[in-house]
Formats: structure tokens, C-alpha cells, sequence
């Protein structure tokens, strides 16, 4: 393999940003990593897993998917941003020929964060609402705001109704009565839940039927708060030390609610029985389990795609990122359990008191953001419980909104280097058309319909996996990959542990992309058009715009056809950014192995 510069490909040459900044803390990319762990929109999906199976029967499965491919896809992604110091549109200079992916990723990044937002939004609006003196979902308050309910809603948890009463029949006449049997199922609706509803005077809302347009103005304040938040760090906090430290701070806080809210929630009634179910698994839980492996595989990275190459670039270069990885990893299945116990804790409460007539109406996603207010009304305490709660979740959320922008700002800065005259403009910018498309999901049909979109990016960043194993362990090459991993952290890479990323990996991401197609597919049939147009650009157009650009490379080449196509897959530039470590690994490959020495490329060379 000759290694090439950007000159002799005929393109323009990489320049190294240095004013990127390194973690503060080495630690910081492990609370980083960590922190993606908070990403709900997954984890929390009816179809895609139900985690009520317990911790015998879900940490084996779990290490499974951790050992087949979510760490050694943390570990590819990770060694492509530390040995590069360059976000995930440059860290393709290992094979330019595919630095579409890079291009297709920005777009689909941005795009997940004008929906992802609602999950700071619902919670914000929740937490100014919980300090008032009386909780509205309370029922004192919910006489205030509950009128217009339907006859279907006038049975909630401030009315309890059980199948042994007399009620007229839905669809019977007005004169008519049918006497319910003790066995039958009287949906209980929850208070809070209802109250979200009120917030669109939207009585239909969760269901997909519903084509009444309708928003909040609640939830339109509040997503002007969290962009106006996110602003204020951009503009003061966003400097990669501060940033690390910022992020450093709230994951610390979020863990330390979230084991508040645990120990809290420990005595309700009921939750003696989850915690017998961690370490009693049924056959069926871990046959859920299971199924559920895929999913395990893909959620660990965050709601976008490439995090992990941003966040590695900060690191310093001799960094052991496999040890890192494995951390992450069995750290944020801690996390995931703990979310999971919150909700289970919610669902077997409103379960007991509502005699098993309980059915949330909404999807699980929002058991934690919706459901378990009306839970902590019949604590001691219930606003202080409340405005925990929707902290940790507000906190969580934020966490996540901001580690994408600040990897979405650092990937645009490390490829176009003239933007990094503007960081502040383009920043503020950037920020604002994002903030202005997330309104659309403060309405009923954005909060109804958004899981499509969820599943959208899904489907594509599995498939984006996949290519990426291509590139990285096929196109690059196993024994480059080898020997640059033992080069940047003095650690050989087992070639049984490159097989089972070239095999193993493969099938499960493959498995994980299937039953994501099945999913979106399902999504779409019951969603708008406005959804339907925006598959298309998540699902569609990457798989023609990333062939695109390849093609578009190659005719900017010149030579034959094998030609071209040999040097645009050779990596460019592709060398640590660091003097001293360029001129170790120059002396480590060999001046032969080099068309000519590697030099720093000056702003004045473009």
C-alpha cells in the first residue's frame, strides 16, 4: 500500500485544525460515552424489546451484543477519530472514495436533532408545571383543565370505574345498558397522561387516525427554551475543555437523581416484585432477550450517526480506546437498567391500583415522561418528586442534544476549514434552523408520528454500520487496521477479535437492519405524508448520494478506470495530526512505504 497526500490525488488537502482542543479530563470521553446511554427513542420502543426480563437472564445477552459487535464497533469508530483528530466526515480520508457517508451523515444528523429535541421539551414542560402548589394531573388539580373528556375518558384514575358496574355500550343506543362481567377490562386512563392531551385540546392524541392539526403553545415556550439554552452553552461553554467539563458535571448529577428516584420508587407497592424478577427470569423473558440482541447492538451510539469518531478525536493520541470501550459498554447497561426499573416501578403501581385494568393509551416511549406523574401524586412530597424526575429526564435529553451539535460543529469545522474563521456564526446559525424545524414536533402530529422518523435513522445507521466494517476491515484492510491500533495504543488487536468484526458483526447488524426495514415499513403505513417524504430522505437518498459522490470522485481522478478507482480508495493524509506522532509513524511504516515525506500543510498551501 503506497500512502498518497491529497496533492498527488488532485483534491484538496486535509488541514488540521489546531484549535479542536483535547479532553481536559481523559475521562471525559467515558462520561461521554456514557451519557449516550440516555437515548430512550430505543430502549424504550413496545416492539422492539421489552426489558422485563431480568438481570440473570439480560446481562448475558447483553455481553453477548457488547462482545459481537457494539464494542468492536465503538472500538473502529473510535480508532478512525483518535488516530485522525478529525470528526466523521474527514476521518473518511482512511478511503475518500467513500467520504459520502461522511456527507450523508451531516444531513441525517441534523435532521435527528429537530426531533429529538421533544425529548427536553415534554420534560421541561412537565418540571415548570410540577412547581405548582397543586400538581395539575393531581386530583385536585384535574378538575381545573379535564372537561370535554370523552365517555371512554371519564374513566380515569380520578373516577375509578371496574368492570362490575352498569355503563351504557358504545355503540349501543342511548337507552340501552349491557352489564359488564367481572372479567372485563375497563381501560383506567392516567391523570397526567390526559393532561398532555389537554396541552393540544387534542382529545384523539396518540392515535394515528387523528388528522385534526393542532399545537401547543406550552410546548412551542419550552422548545424556544431548550434551543435558547443550547445557545448559551454554543456561545460560552462550547470550547472542547469546558465542554468535556460540562458534560463531566451532568452526567454525574443525572446518575445521582436517577439513584435518588430508584431508592424512592424502591417502596412502592409492587416494586418488591420487580426486583424478585431481576434474578427469577422466565423462559419467555429470555427468549425476548434474545430477539431483543440487535437492538442492544445499535442503541449504545447515540441517536445519530458517528459520535464516537467525534468524541475519540478529542483524545489524546495514546489513548487505550478498547479498554475505554469495554467500560462504556458495561457501563451503560447499569444506566439502561436503571431507566427500565423506573418504568417498571411505574407500570406495576398503576397496575395494582387500577385492579390490572390499565392500558396507557400511548406508546411506551413515554411511560417515564407521561405515565409516572400520576404516580408520584400519592407520594409525601409530590412536587419535590416530580420536579426530580423531570429533571433527570430534561438533563439526560440536553446531554444528548449537546454532544450531537458539538459533533455535528466539529465534523463541519475539521472538513471546511474556511468555516473555521466563523465557528460563532455558523454555530448560531446552525442552531437556529434546527430550532426553527423542531416546532413541527411541539404538534400532535409530531409527537405522534416521530418514532417513524426514529426508525428511519435506525434502518440507515445499521446500514451505514455495515458499509462501515467494508471500509475500515475489507477496503483499508486488516493488517493496516492491525497494525495501526498497535501503533496508537502500544496494544495488539487479536486477529480472532478482526474476524469476529469481519464475520460476527456483520450478521448481527444485518438481523438489526431486517427487523428495522420490517419496522419503518409498518411506521409509514400509519403515518402522514409529511413523514413519508422525510423516509425518503432518510432512507432513500443516502443510498444515492453516497454512490453518487464516489462516482463524482473518480471523474475528478485520472487514469484508467482500476486506475481511479485504486486511488480513490488509497488513504489520503491519513497520518496523526500531532509532529511528533506523524514522524513516529512516518518512521514506523517506512520512508518507502511513502511517496514523499509528510509535512503540515499551511492555510496558505490551499
Amino acid at each position: 500500500m503506497v500512502y498518497e497526500s491529497s496533492y498527488e490525488s488532485g483534491r484538496q488537502p486535509f488541514v488540521p485544525d489546531k484549535k479542536r482542543g483535547r479532553w481536559s479530563n481523559p475521562n471525559d470521553f467515558i462520561y461521554a460515552g456514557l451519557s449516550l446511554a440516555f437515548r430512550v427513542d430505543i430502549f424504550s420502543m413496545t416492539w422492539f424489546l421489552s426489558m422485563e426480563s431480568g438481570v440473570v437472564s439480560f446481562l448475558p445477552i447483553y455481553l453477548i451484543s457488547l462482545a459481537a459487535y457494539t464494542i468492536p464497533f465503538i472500538v473502529i469508530q473510535s480508532f478512525m477519530g483518535q488516530f485522525s483528530s478529525s470528526g466523521f466526515i474527514s476521518a473518511f480520508r482512511l478511503s475518500p472514495l467513500f467520504k459520502g457517508i461522511g456527507y450523508v451523515t451531516l444531513v441525517m444528523n441534523i435532521c435527528v436533532l429537530s426531533y429529538y429535541s421533544i425529548f427536553a421539551t415534554v420534560p421541561l414542560m412537565y418540571m415548570f408545571a410540577s412547581m405548582k402548589p397543586t400538581l395539575p394531573w393531581s386530583c385536585e388539580g384535574f378538575k381545573s383543565w379535564a372537561q370535554n373528556l370523552t365517555e371512554d375518558q371519564e374513566i380515569n384514575l380520578c373516577n375509578m370505574k371496574f368492570g362490575n358496574l352498569t355503563e351504557p355500550h358504545e355503540g349501543s343506543g342511548s337507552g340501552s345498558n349491557e352489564t359488564f362481567s367481572d372479567d372485563t377490562f375497563v381501560n383506567h386512563h392516567i391523570p397526567s397522561v390526559l393532561y398532555f392531551h389537554s396541552l393540544f385540546h387534542d382529545l384523539n392524541l396518540f392515535n394515528y387516525d387523528d388528522v385534526e392539526f393542532s399545537m401547543s403553545w406550552q410546548l412551542i415556550v419550552c422548545a424556544l427554551l431548550v434551543w435558547t439554552i443550547v445557545a448559551v452553552v454554543v456561545y460560552k461553554l462550547f470550547k472542547t475543555e469546558t465542554f468535556g467539563a460540562l458534560i463531566r458535571y451532568c452526567v454525574w448529577t443525572t446518575l445521582g437523581l436517577l439513584g435518588f428516584l430508584l431508592i424512592r420508587f424502591s417502596f412502592l407497592p409492587g416494586a418488591k416484585a420487580i426486583y424478585g424478577h431481576l434474578f427469577v427470569p422466565s423462559l419467555k423473558d429470555i427468549a425476548m432477550g434474545f430477539a431483543a440482541i440487535p437492538i442492544y447492538g445499535v442503541s449504545p451510539f447515540g441517536p445519530g450517526w458517528g459520535l464516537f469518531i467525534t468524541l475519540s478525536s478529542y483524545n489524546q493520541f495514546k489513548t487505550n480506546i478498547i479498554k475505554s470501550s469495554w467500560i462504556i459498554g458495561l457501563g451503560q447497561f447499569f444506566l439502561i437498567l436503571g431507566l427500565d426499573l423506573l418504568m417498571n416501578f411505574t407500570e406495576i403501581y398503576l397496575r395494582g391500583i387500577t385492579d390490572n385494568n390499565y392500558y396507557s393509551q400511548v406508546e411506551s416511549i413515554w411511560t417515564l415522561y407521561l405515565s409516572t406523574g400520576s404516580v408520584m401524586v400519592d407520594m409525601p412530597w409530590p412536587n419535590l418528586w416530580s420536579i426530580l424526575l423531570y429533571l433527570m429526564l430534561f438533563l439526560g435529553a440536553m446531554i444528548l442534544i449537546l454532544i450531537q451539535l458539538h459533533s455535528i460543529l466539529t465534523a463541519i469545522y475539521d472538513e471546511f476549514a474556511s468555516l473555521r474563521e466563523k465557528k460563532l456564526e455558523v454555530s448560531m446559525i446552525l442552531v437556529g434552523v434546527i430550532a426553527a424545524a423542531s416546532l413541527y414536533f411541539a404538534s400532535n402530529h409530531g409527537i405522534t408520528y416521530f418514532t417513524a422518523l426514529a426508525v428511519d435513522t435506525y434502518t440507515t445507521q445499521t446500514a451505514i454500520n455495515l458499509l462501515l466494517i467494508f471500509v475500515v476491515l475489507w477496503v483499508y484492510g486488516r493488517v493496516r487496521f492491525q497494525r495501526d491500533i498497535e501503533f496508537m495504543i502500544n496494544q495488539r488487536l487479536s486477529t480472532w477479535s478482526i474476524n469476529i468484526l469481519r464475520f460476527v458483526a456483520p450478521l448481527g447488524m444485518l438481523m438489526a437492519l431486517l427487523l428495522g426495514i420490517f419496522i419503518a415499513f409498518y411506521e409509514h403505513m400509519i403515518s402522514n405524508a409529511i413523514f413519508a417524504v422525510l423516509a425518503i430522505i432518510f432512507i432513500v437518498l443516502p443510498w444515492l448520494c453516497i454512490p453518487g459522490y464516489a462516482v463524482h470522485l473518480m471523474l475528478q481522478s485520472f487514469g484508467s478506470f482500476k486506475t481511479r478507482f485504486h486511488r480513490c480508495c488509497h488513504p489520503t493524509d491519513w497520518y496523526p495530526t500531532e509532529t511528533e506522532d506523524r514522524q513516529r509513524y512516518e518512521e514506523a511504516m517506512g520512508n518507502m512505504e511513502i511517496t514523499h515525506q509528510l509535512h503540515e500543510v499551511g492555510e496558505e498551501m490551499l
